[in-house]
């Protein structure tokens, strides 16, 4: 039992000093980024709404996307000068 534990707590280290949950979130927030992005050039071209319901959609879809991802660039940043 004591040799589990130590091999969870090596292993928590390793994630702490690599700083693998911080760039895991990183760069998944990047690829939704991404994601919304190549969705909301769909949505665009095939819009039923016209030029500024479709602007107003797309906006609300990726203001909360764009905050998600300044906010783990933040915490990113600032977690790399500890």
């Amino acid at each position: 039992m004591n040799q589990i534990v130590s091999a969870l707590e090596a292993f928590q280290d390793w994630i702490d000093t690599r700083a693998v949950i911080r760039r895991v979130v990183l760069f998944f927030t990047l690829f939704m980024t991404y994601y919304g992005v190549a969705m909301a050039w769909k949505f665009a071209s095939a819009s039923p709404f016209d030029g500024i319901g479709t602007a107003a959609v797309i906006a609300a879809v990726l203001a909360p996307i764009a905050a998600l991802q300044g906010a783990a660039f933040q915490n990113y940043t600032g977690s790399r000068k500890e």
